[in-house]
């Protein structure tokens, strides 16, 4: 079986030859057939005049598809094809905005694994993997503030660390899926805060009152980081890239960074924001560390109380700072235990 990376670059190197490929003057789409084959024949890729990228999964039988939006952009139809390379009739995947391509892709890629591993009921089997997606082609493009960046930025270093160790980490980014802490194995938890401010002042936001409280039976650290602007700092296309080249699953890669609203057409490395670490502090989250939890507050808390946030300062922090050694062996049992 062929691995999600490995079929993103399939998917690729199909839909740039066939752009470059002339569409015949009654031809809808230009086709490519996939080493992807279902128990009802082969998946296609294909372009149309527009270049737009599409998915072709071949149909069983009489069976007929609703036909529609699945997303804001994203469409299945069905498709009769005629030609050299393709005959039959296909369920047609396609994104309507090119700003969405890398999203676009990575959910192939992930319809492309999935097949391989079940084709006796390709449509059904696409639809389960669409629907994970498809909220991600429901709202209108937005570009990340300067503050999400340098946030982003943040968690993209660590999880740099942890792929080094492991190239599956991205499984423990949970941050982006609505987790509650930013990375986690359900056991050891990394809460990632980064600013770019030139105060002198180490202070970190919280939000909510589960933000900093410890898994059961398990460690939670802080990684406090500053940074700077600098020519010679790194873009957050950069670090995407680095960790693409490192992980061993980019769909699931794509799929975090979507959902924190990073879109590579709408992040070009041109004029793009450079950043530079200056200064990282670890801390394990202890008893003695400052924090407002549940558990913290005298009697229940109200229903009615809502959107809690508070400010840490680390400078009233007593808890010991961990060196390199402890944090590197800190990363190295992440995921020991999942």
């Amino acid at each position: 079986m062929s691995g999600g990376a490995d079929l993103r670059r399939v998917l690729e190197r199909h839909w740039a030859q066939l752009d470059l490929t002339p569409l015949g003057a009654e031809a809808a789409l230009r086709t490519s057939k996939l080493p992807v084959v279902t128990d009802h024949g082969a998946v296609s890729a294909a372009t149309d005049g527009n270049s737009l990228r599409h998915l072709l999964i071949p149909l069983q039988g009489r069976r007929r598809i609703p036909t529609g939006r699945i997303g804001g952009t994203l469409h299945i139809t069905e498709r009769a094809l005629q030609d050299d390379d393709t005959y039959g009739r296909f369920a047609d995947v396609v994104c309507t905005r090119r700003d969405l391509d890398d999203v676009f892709t990575g959910l192939c890629a992930d319809v492309l694994v999935a097949l391989e591993a079940d084709g006796r009921r390709p449509y059904r089997t696409t639809l389960a993997v669409v629907n994970r997606w498809r909220q991600l082609f429901s709202g209108v493009p937005r570009v990340l503030t300067e503050a999400q960046e340098v946030g982003l930025a943040g968690e993209l270093l660590v999880l740099l660390r942890l792929l080094h160790e492991d190239p599956g980490a991205v499984r423990f980014w949970s941050g982006p899926e609505g987790g509650r802490h930013d990375f986690s194995d359900g056991l050891h938890a990394i809460e990632v805060k980064s600013t770019n401010t030139t105060s002198e002042r180490r202070t970190f936001e919280v939000h909510g009152l589960d933000q900093l409280e410890v898994p059961d039976s398990g460690r939670l650290v802080l990684a406090w980081q500053r940074f700077e602007r600098s020519p010679r700092g790194r873009t957050v296309g950069e670090l995407v890239a680095e960790a693409a080249r490192l992980c061993d699953d980019e769909s699931e890669l794509w799929l975090r960074l979507a959902h924190v609203g990073y879109q590579r057409a709408l992040m070009g490395d041109e004029g793009a924001l450079r950043l530079s670490p200056v200064e990282g502090r670890w801390y394990e989250v202890d008893e003695v560390f400052p924090r407002l939890t549940t558990a913290s507050l005298r009697g229940p808390v109200s229903d009615g109380l809502l959107d809690v946030r508070y400010t840490v300062d680390l400078a009233g922090v007593h808890s010991p700072e961990l060196g390199d050694p402890a944090v590197d062996a800190f990363l190295d049992e992440v995921g020991r235990t999942s």
